[in-house]
This record gives structure tokens, sequence and C-alpha cells, in this order.
């Protein structure tokens, strides 16, 4: 039997990391690193689970499940910033340095437009690391 995946969505803030299942209603929880924040969502599943009665546990949660993170745009740029620097980021995406700073701590939310911006970016700096070729 094929496990169920479930989507946990992870963002950055100011001091810690937050994440959440994408679609099961309340089960979120925090960490100041992100394994800290992985091991957090785990415990707060499994609570939720000990503290309902069967009937009660949402379906994806009933059985075998294996947790997919993704991130959203102020849990990448936190999270990977700590790796590449905003002033990069910015030769990356196109998107200035402080506004990149107020993304990852969550001081503000990129535009739809700008979200793209990154991803595409990122997208394209990743494709023409994946050419290096070594010797």
């Amino acid at each position: 039997m094929e496990k169920r995946k479930l989507k946990a969505v992870i963002s950055g803030g100011k001091d810690l990391y937050g994440v959440w299942i994408e679609d099961v209603k309340g089960i979120f929880s925090d960490g100041e690193t992100l394994e800290q924040t992985k091991r957090n969502l785990q415990e707060a599943i499994q609570l939720h689970i000990q503290g309902e009665d069967e009937a009660n546990i949402p379906e994806a949660l009933r059985g075998e499940y294996e947790i997919e993170y993704t991130f959203d745009i102020s849990g990448f740029l936190k999270y990977y910033s700590t790796f590449i620097s905003f002033a990069a980021m910015k030769e990356i995406t196109g998107i200035a340095q402080k506004q990149l700073w107020s993304y990852a701590n969550g001081y503000r939310s990129p535009k739809k437009e700008t979200s793209e911006k990154i991803i595409n970016g990122v997208n394209a700096f990743c494709k023409e690391l994946s050419q290096v070729q070594f010797r």
C-alpha cells in the first residue's frame, strides 16, 4: 500500500520558521531551525491524533503517510540566505536586498509577480549551476 503524502508548507519569520499541513486544518508548528520545525510538526501531528477520538481524526492522518515539505517564498529565502547572501540573491532574482530580507523575515509578502520573478530567477540559477562541469 502506498503511503499518502501530506504537503507541509514551511514559512519564514523574524525569529522562527513556521510550518503547517496544507490540507489538514489545525496542525501547525514552528521552530528556530528547519530541523526543529520539522520535529515539532511531527509532535503536533501526534498530539492532534492523540487528542481526538478515532471518528474525528482527519482521513489524511489515518494509516501511513509521509510528509512532503515545501517552502513558501519567505521560508525559502530565510533558509537559503544562510548559504546565499541577499546580495547574491539580488543578482539571481533582480529583487532588492532589503525587499528580499523583508520577505525572508515575514515583514512583507511578495506579490504574485514578484514571487514568480524570484522563482524564475532561482530556477534559472539552479539550471545553470547544474550544468557546471568540473575537471
